[in-house]
């Protein structure tokens, strides 16, 4: 039990540190992937390098809903939030941040 809850406390302080809030400022479309830039720079959470993050793009439902969550705080300067899932190098051979779980906050 005492293990039980000690591993949960770990999964949750470890999911508030990474997490942030932020506005779309800029997207670029590159082959399967879409470099957001945040205002402000949630920083590089681990990687090598922070903005602009990365987001995975294919013909999964999951993956079109957060395309569109990107889309949609573009256009009405909404703030998403997030949190770090992980870093790729799949755009300029730098590590970043990937765009993996986030939600359209209502400001």
């Amino acid at each position: 039990m005492k293990k039980i809850f000690l591993f949960s406390i770990l999964i949750l302080t470890s999911s508030i540190a990474w997490s942030w809030d932020a506005k779309v400022t800029n997207i670029l479309h590159h082959r399967d992937w879409v470099a957001v830039s945040f205002s402000p720079d949630p920083g590089n959470l681990g990687c090598s390098a922070g903005s602009p993050y990365l987001l995975k793009v294919d013909e999964t439902a999951a993956s079109q809903q957060r395309f569109s969550i990107i889309l949609t705080a573009l256009a009405s300067g909404k703030t998403i939030g997030g949190h770090s899932d992980g870093c790729s190098s799949a755009i300029w051979g730098t590590s970043r941040p990937v765009i993996e779980r986030i939600n359209l906050r209502q400001n």
